[in-house]
């Protein structure tokens, strides 16, 4: 094979290898894909698993951390007993040995020669090595064969810790003049003693330390479990509530802990749910009741102008016009109830803006003249009042009170509407001489779809959500509204609102 020929051979290697190198860089990000893919699917299971198996509770999170709290400071403890003991026991030491320097100067003192005898009883008797060293360090008496120090070891006149051998001494250095020249007399004493006592001390505090922990984790356990018990009845309450069965409550018990501040919170909150869940309900089945009725009513009549109409024109006229009200009437509802759910669902927002009330209070009056001709309607302002509220949505409240005036007044009947300042508070009054509300059911009068006397209501072609949806405009404006009444006397409702 020529040259050339294993140049292009070469040259068709290179292309085949870029070209598996481009397919490698492409397919390996794929199959990287669903390898992930597949060892997430294998390994998901065993991560939940491991997750769930961590999954601790809380007695067991309290009783760690306790425990732990618990060994800490009794680690602490021990070691400040041991540092305490251990100086204690140095210190005891140190002031024996200055005690033996001074006993065994005495003795020189008191003798012409060494008096080995009594230097080695004494150093027998504290456990310690003498020995004296002429002026020029030489060791002159040792009390013992078995020194470890075998020089003069220089260091301060007071008993001091050193270290020889790996092994802890206290060493006191002292000069004596006796027979005219100087001594150096060294007293030392080995610790191994102490440090065994030390040692002892720590086992002994090691192994009352680990019995302590274990029998307060198991105490600590056993008490948490038995104080968070009522979480588990709690929570097995909780599950078993259902909104078919909203009746069950939290045992509260006799305790006075968190644990019943909790429960009692659940209970209200519960209260809250029932209650809301009824009212609406009962909003529900209201509604459907109001609703129900007239399109029975329409279909009533399109199955009359089905039969007859087609042919009876007075039959017809009489079927348009029914439908036509119960239209509006349906209609009147409807947009009843969507006022009212906007506001339920915090919707509702007010536009406020300056504005003169006497206006507003005549605009009124004016339009439920053009209506009704059968009432004395007359105002009675004081002065221009200038408030900061929702225009639209006062005057709709401040017509559905006219309107109930109307509505309950007998014919030539008065209706009085009087405005005036108290105590930085807009009044507004609404007084009729109608057939009065009885006692008993001014305190439900606001509650939607209520009606003090459903006959008479029916046939005035209220839906009892009028007084229930003007409370709500007050209430919106930060104000309140208030009803005196007397049967048939008359009524006065009033609203009070602020000044702003």
């Amino acid at each position: 094979m020529n040259r050339k020929n294993k140049q292009g051979l070469f040259m068709k290697l290179l292309s085949w290898l870029w070209l598996l190198l481009q397919f490698l860089l492409k397919i390996i990000p794929f199959l990287l894909r669903i390898i992930f893919s597949l060892v997430g699917k294998l390994l998901n299971p065993t991560f939940k698993k491991l997750k769930k198996l961590f999954r601790f509770s809380i007695t067991f999170k309290i009783t760690v951390v306790y425990s732990f709290i618990f060994a800490l400071l009794l680690l602490l403890s021990t070691a400040m007993i041991l540092i305490g003991f251990r100086f204690f026991l140095f210190q005891q030491v140190r002031q024996s040995m200055d005690m033996t320097s001074r006993i065994v100067e005495d003795y020189l003192h008191q003798s012409q020669e060494i008096p080995e005898t009594s230097l080695e009883e004494l150093a027998r008797r504290n456990g310690a090595v003498i020995i004296i060293f002429d002026n020029q360090r030489e060791s002159i008496y040792s009390s013992t064969s078995k020194t470890r120090i075998t020089g003069f070891w220089e260091g301060p006149s007071s008993p001091s810790l050193l270290r020889l051998e790996a092994r802890q001494i206290i060493l006191s250095n002292r000069q004596i003049l006796w027979k005219g020249q100087t001594l150096h007399l060294q007293v030392y004493k080995d610790l191994e003693r102490e440090n065994n006592y030390i040692g002892i001390l720590f086992v002994i505090l090691l192994i009352a330390n680990g019995t302590g922990i274990l029998v307060t984790t198991l105490i600590g356990s056993r008490v948490s479990r038995r104080m968070l018990s009522p979480i588990a009845k709690m929570t097995e309450t909780v599950k078993a509530i259902t909104i078919q069965d909203l009746d069950m409550r939290l045992d509260v018990g006799s305790s006075q802990d968190e644990l019943k501040d909790l429960a009692e919170t659940f209970n209200e909150m519960i209260d809250r749910i029932q209650s809301s869940y009824e009212q609406q309900n009962r909003f529900v089945s209201d509604a459907s009741h109001e609703l129900r009725t007239p399109i029975s009513v329409i279909q009533g009549y399109a199955s009359l102008m089905d039969r007859w109409g087609k042919n009876d024109r007075e039959v017809l006229e009489e079927s348009i016009s029914a439908i036509k009200g119960e239209s509006e009437n349906m209609k009147d509802l409807t947009e009843k109830l969507l006022f009212l759910a906007r506001n339920d669902k915090n919707l509702l927002k007010l536009e406020r803006k300056s504005f003169l009330l006497n206006e507003l209070i005549e605009e009124v009056a004016k339009e439920t003249r053009l209506i009704d001709t059968k009432h004395r309607i007359s105002t009675a302002l004081n002065g221009e009042i200038i408030l900061n509220a929702d225009r639209k949505l006062l005057k709709q409240a401040f017509r559905i009170l006219v309107d109930n005036s109307v509505k309950y007044t007998p014919e030539n009947g008065s209706i009085k509407i009087i405005s005036y300042i108290r105590k930085k508070q807009v009044i507004l009054e609404v007084a009729d001489t109608g057939v009065g509300i009885p006692k008993e059911d001014l305190p439900q009068i606001f509650n939607r779809f209520y009606r003090a006397d459903k006959s008479r209501a029916k046939e005035s072609g209220g839906h009892g959500l009028g007084l229930s949806i003007a409370k709500l405009i007050i209430d919106k404006h930060e104000g309140k509204i208030e009803v005196e009444s007397t049967l048939q006397v008359g009524t006065t409702v009033r609203m009070i609102l602020p000044m702003q």
